[in-house]
């Protein structure tokens, strides 16, 4: 995963690159160039929530949750792991149903590619982080139930 998020960075930072040069010393617009690094980063967006998500380093607000007991934490990052796959899974649904429904026949007005290719980020960003949402939660549960077993 993170290969292909090193691979679309680059992508990103060429397509930009490019841009640059041909606007400040070819003195043309290129137009496909912009339309790359965004589709580029949308799904470097996706795809790193995923990598972020199993490394843990995804940010959130832990001020309230930090306040509490050491247990009632760990109940607390259930809950809140189990409500973020609910959310992930909901948008994933989505996403099956309407982004072949309003992908298949439109084209990108400067690539001409499918808007399936970059409309397609969300269903396979969500399916990644609902995945590693998923294995963390067992993590967590199966981290909980060792707690309560030895304590």
């Amino acid at each position: 995963m993170s290969m292909i998020c090193v691979a679309l960075t680059f992508l990103m930072f060429v397509s930009v690159l490019y841009q640059i040069v041909g606007r400040y010393i070819a003195h043309t617009s290129i137009a496909w160039t912009e339309e790359s690094a965004r589709y580029c980063m949308i799904w470097l967006a996706f795809l790193g929530g995923g990598s972020l998500v199993r490394s843990g380093e995804n940010s959130s607000v832990t001020f309230i949750k930090d306040r509490f007991p050491p247990r009632i934490k760990k109940i607390v990052d259930i809950v809140i792991l189990c409500i973020m796959l609910m959310l992930i899974v909901v948008i994933f649904g989505l996403s099956v149903t309407q982004v072949p429904k309003y992908s298949l026949n439109e084209v990108s007005p400067a690539l001409r590619i499918s808007m399936l290719i970059p409309k397609s980020s969300v269903l396979f960003g969500t399916l990644i982080l609902g995945i590693q949402l998923l294995l963390k939660l067992i993590d967590a549960i199966l981290a909980a139930k060792e707690k309560i077993g030895d304590g």
